[in-house]
């Protein structure tokens, strides 16, 4: 995609790995590892020129003002059965129909 001229943002979802209690749910540690990552995207030879790193802390404590009114917004009009009913219907159905059906000779 950088070769076509394409800008490519990649997310580094520290705080959903915290929320995961990924490494013990410690930030920092959480983080250190995401920089981690990068290097070895760039050890392994990744072209990162037009590559940006976005990490989710920063950009929902930046915009805070915008995410936590969404968030607010889809909790109060959903709930767990709605969200399973819908999970199922539309992509656990569908992936399971895609993935089961054989393919015509």
């Amino acid at each position: 995609m950088i070769r076509a001229g394409c800008k490519v943002k990649i997310w580094i979802a520290d705080w959903f790995a915290q929320l995961n209690n990924k490494m013990g749910g410690d930030l920092k540690k959480i983080q250190t590892v995401g920089r981690y990552m990068i290097e070895i995207w760039k050890a392994a030879g990744m072209n990162l020129d037009g590559v940006e790193f976005l990490w989710s802390s920063e950009e929902i404590n930046n915009r805070a003002h915008e995410y936590w009114p969404i968030v607010m917004d889809i909790a109060r009009k959903n709930n767990v059965k709605r969200i399973t009913r819908y999970t199922l219907v539309y992509v656990v159905f569908p992936l399971k129909a895609l993935f089961s059906s054989k393919a015509s000779p």
